[in-house]
């Protein structure tokens, strides 16, 4: 008569590999369907080309018409006054900016060209005003920091290169 202990032996070496097998395969495939059941499967998809289609209307739509438009109002608008003092390095400027044009400014470009006793250029900066001008009117912008400036500058021109409505 067979022993026991043989046929013990014979299962449990058949039943821990299915064992390790299952336990490593059940995970697996849990994963596997929740992804599926969350739809986290869209990489796996071709992606839709975006397709974008541009067409000028007119010209007074295209960027240059803008910018002849920008430069023409900018010769409309005029810096009545400029006062400027330094502190600390920084030059501080009180300007009258005069808009004649008929339409609100919302804000401008404006170069600031330093010059030195010799009326040499020192440095130039251009600073973007945000302040709106009224049509037909004079606003005064103050307290306008442009930046640090050299102690040898003595003077400053000023010039408006652009303006958007």
């Amino acid at each position: 008569m067979p022993s026991r202990r043989g046929k013990k032996s014979k299962f449990k070496k058949v039943l821990i590999p299915v064992l390790k097998w299952t336990s490593a395969i059940v995970p697996v495939c849990a994963f596997i369907y929740v992804l599926y059941y969350y739809k986290q499967f869209d990489f796996l998809k071709p992606k839709a080309q975006v397709k974008t289609e541009t067409k000028v209307l007119d010209q007074s739509d295209s960027t240059l018409a803008a910018l002849g438009k920008s430069e023409a109002l900018a010769a409309k608008i005029h810096i009545t006054e400029n006062e400027w003092h330094l502190v600390g390095g920084l030059a501080i400027h009180t300007m009258t900016v005069e808009n004649t044009s008929e339409s609100p400014v919302k804000n401008l470009e404006v170069e600031f060209k330093y010059l030195n006793d010799v009326q040499a250029v020192v440095t130039s900066k251009i600073v973007t005003i945000k302040t709106p001008l009224p049509a037909k009117k004079s606003t005064k912008v103050s307290e306008l920091s442009v930046g640090y400036v050299n102690n040898s500058v003595v003077g400053c021109d000023v010039k408006v290169l652009r303006a958007r409505i």
